[in-house]
């Protein structure tokens, strides 16, 4: 296991070498660049497995190194480790891929929880590689997507991955890229990542799509546009969730088991918009009846439930931690701060600031 550490402080950089226990976490070899081009070398000449690195460096920053990163060696985990705290870098970091964006000062036990988590989730990743192997799927280490969207169609969290290919999509033309290449490109790593779950819940997937009223051989080619791609996405997602439906006494759930359901879903992707037709979708329920039945169910309104939990768990994070409100802001599914802290104070009646200022003083 090899980690790089990018800071253009030659102090903090001995330092986080000299202090963090590699061993503990299984790391063999500590490489240090002090500045971009550097770093690009080493991660050129060198199998590098974590990227550790600073934001703020003279010349080219950490963000510019993490989109070169990301293009180059898509199979890095990359860790921001900085004392700048502006939205707009943490935002840009996270929606590059970031494996995670620790704020200086911290202490060294957080950053090795962070490291250790990382080492985790490479040591998963492995294992799904070898597991691919096992029934004649080759994944490449260039679509990482696809792994952790096998992960996410086997915890029944398709929505996720809907969600990350629309995303994908809309960068993709976004960035003018050749969009019937990157179509094709996403839509195999995503039958890829349909096939290893299916696997990993020990069923077919030719088997699991004819029990959800869908045929294999009807996916064909399906690429040639966005909506098509998307169509055929949902047909597949649409047959996973129907098996988890059918698992336990082979009945259907109920109404308010899919909205219970729903409820859980939402906590457990409280850093994304999770609009109330994607809810409806989740559910497998028609959304005009879905809002009814999660109003009778929850007392509360669609949207006004989903502010509130956002709100409940950002003041969770205001009171308990030391996160800065901009990061808080990105944990509760705002892109924009001044979106967040107006939200915020609609339904407190403080800002954000002006809140953990009063619990700090009591009041």
């Amino acid at each position: 296991m090899k980690v790089l550490l990018v800071d253009d402080q030659v102090r903090i950089l001995e330092a986080t070498k000299k202090l963090v226990d590699w061993n503990k976490l299984g790391v063999d070899c500590v490489l240090t660049a002090e500045n971009v081009h550097d770093a690009r070398a080493i991660l050129d000449g060198e199998a590098v497995d974590i990227l550790l690195t600073d934001i703020e460096m003279p010349g080219e920053d950490g963000i510019a190194l993490q989109r070169w990163q990301r293009e180059h060696h898509p199979e890095v985990l990359c860790i921001f480790l900085t004392s700048h705290a502006d939205f707009a870098y943490a935002r840009e970091a996270l929606r590059n891929g970031a494996y995670d964006y620790i704020l200086q000062p911290a202490a060294i036990p957080e950053i090795e929880k962070v490291l250790e988590r990382a080492v985790g989730s490479l040591a998963e990743r492995r294992n799904l590689i070898e597991l691919s192997r096992s029934v004649d799927e080759t994944l490449s280490s260039a679509q990482e997507e696809t792994m952790e969207w096998s992960r996410w169609i086997e915890r029944g969290e398709t929505q996720m991955v809907r969600n990350r290919i629309t995303a994908l999509l809309d960068q993709a033309e976004a960035q003018n890229k050749r969009a019937k290449g990157e179509r094709r490109r996403l839509y195999y790593a995503f039958l890829e990542a349909c096939r290893v779950a299916a696997h990993l819940l020990k069923t077919d997937f030719k088997a699991l799509l004819a029990d959800g009223g869908e045929d294999e051989a009807a996916l064909g080619k399906r690429y040639e546009n966005r909506g098509e791609l998307l169509d055929a996405v949902d047909r597949c997602l649409r047959a996973f969730d129907a098996r988890a439906r059918r698992e336990g006494n082979g009945q259907e759930l109920t109404t308010e088991q899919r909205v219970r359901e729903v409820i859980h879903y939402l906590g457990q992707n409280m850093d994304h918009m999770i609009s109330r037709s994607e809810a409806a979708q989740h559910a497998c329920l028609n959304e005009d009846y879905f809002s009814r039945a999660f109003k009778k169910e929850t007392g509360m309104g669609y949207k006004e439930f989903v502010l509130k939990q956002k709100v409940d768990y950002a003041v969770k994070l205001l009171t308990n931690t030391d996160l800065p409100i901009t990061v808080i802001a990105s944990k509760v599914g705002y892109d924009n701060y001044n979106n967040f802290t107006q939200m915020f104070r609609k339904l407190t009646g403080r800002t954000p600031t002006d809140y953990r200022k009063s619990m700090e003083n009591g009041i």
